[in-house]
């Protein structure tokens, strides 16, 4: 994992930082310092934050599946409307309610699914080569073994 954050970086810095000298140079978008110490603290600490998330993301793809990953972070959705009712006062119609609702009960319904067929041992996916089709079932086939 941190090899693949690595070369995500590494590929965003070679293939990013021309564009950076010549929108500077030709004035289409010139590079300031941010202000003061305050928006230069918010600017760093909101970075720090996005790559805990992605980490958080990317290991939470390895320890469960892509569809549950994804449903969980449509959680959002009912999570910004609990949001907007304290922050601004704001209601919503009945529609977004019900779709609200609706979104936790699929990630409830979704984790059980996959919980269930690990606990029934049903066949793990394979990918067309009959290779396990994501890297935790290729780890988890490696280790299984000499568990045994």
């Amino acid at each position: 994992m941190p090899l693949f954050f690595g070369f995500v970086g590494l590929f965003n810095f070679i293939t990013l930082l021309p564009g950076f000298f010549i929108l500077h140079f030709t004035g289409i978008e010139t590079f300031e310092l941010p202000p003061t110490r305050r928006i230069l603290a918010i600017v760093l600490i909101n970075s720090a934050t996005s790559l805990v998330s992605d980490l958080c993301w990317a290991y939470s793809m390895l320890l469960t599946s892509p569809l549950v990953v994804t449903v969980g972070l449509s959680l959002t959705i009912p999570l910004s409307l609990i949001g907007q009712m304290i922050e601004y006062s704001q209601t919503s119609s009945v529609s977004y309610w019900i779709g609200a609702c609706i979104v936790p009960l699929s990630f409830v319904f979704v984790n059980h699914e996959s919980t269930q067929n690990e606990e029934m041992g049903k066949p793990e996916e394979e990918d067309s080569l009959g290779k396990p089709s994501s890297l935790l079932q290729r780890t988890w086939g490696r280790v299984r073994p000499q568990m045994q």
